[in-house]
């Protein structure tokens, strides 16, 4: 299925993560390396490495020693500060925020990363391939139906005068082996709003490691996505969200 286009789509973030066995031409400096090529690239804010620990096992028995701290991913960011790679050891990924602008301006910025990952991580095997979407639908009020805009929700049975949350999950797998999550729970996280957050999590296990097949292999899961997103979703959003 084709990606449909809206005026105002519903993506809060869009993530495409490569999660890898790393080789040994990843080393400290790797982090660094990474981020200068970034940022000859357009992504020049380096905002934060995720924090982690480099540990000593001694061989004769005794305690662990914690060596150092040790930074387990970079992150760089664009000029907007919605859009950003992420590199380390085991994983690459590509990040877009909203205002999210369709899969032909996300893709260019996954595979630019992407490329720069695998001729500076080498990594021996890639174990996982997962691509995210997280929606959020506003919601007009805290009584309004959620099936008014997902398919992809409870059935309306009144228990009690009004629904605090709700969660509907469902996992499915595809013949090949890939498979997919689907989640829709009440968004709580911002007083005073009241929505719903649609999340849609595809993993493909032991993808190739040629680039070239990587990118083909990540542009059926974007395909998958965007079927698993239309048909949990109603005219009445699509109406709402004004296709172009």
């Amino acid at each position: 299925m084709k990606e449909r286009k809206y005026k105002h789509p519903s993506v809060l973030e869009a993530v495409v993560e490569l999660r890898v066995v790393p080789s040994s031409a990843w080393g400290i400096s790797s982090f660094v390396e990474f981020a200068g090529l970034a940022k000859d690239r357009g992504y020049p804010i380096l905002k934060d490495a995720a924090p982690g620990f480099q540990i000593s096992l001694p061989v004769s028995g005794g305690k662990p020693q914690v060596l150092a701290s040790a930074a387990n991913r970079v992150q760089t960011w664009n000029e907007s500060g919605n859009q950003l790679w992420q590199a380390g050891p085991q994983l690459f990924a590509a990040n877009r925020r909203a205002p999210y602008e369709g899969w032909e301006k996300f893709r260019p910025h996954v595979a630019e990363g992407l490329e720069l990952f695998l001729k500076l991580a080498k990594p021996e095997k890639v174990e996982a391939l997962v691509m995210q979407y997280v929606n959020r639908i506003a919601l007009d009020n805290e009584n309004q139906d959620p099936s008014e805009f997902l398919v992809f929700a409870p059935p309306t049975i009144s228990y009690a005068e009004k629904v605090t949350n709700f969660i509907c999950r469902a996992e499915q797998s595809y013949n090949d082996q890939d498979s997919i999550a689907v989640t829709s729970t009440r968004d709580q996280s911002t007083p005073g709003s009241t929505g719903i957050i649609l999340d849609i999590i595809y993993t493909s296990r032991q993808p190739s490691l040629e680039s070239s097949q990587l990118m083909s292999l990540i542009d059926s899961a974007h395909l998958r996505v965007t079927e698993a997103y239309e048909k949990s979703i109603t005219e009445s959003l699509r109406k709402r969200m004004e296709p172009v």
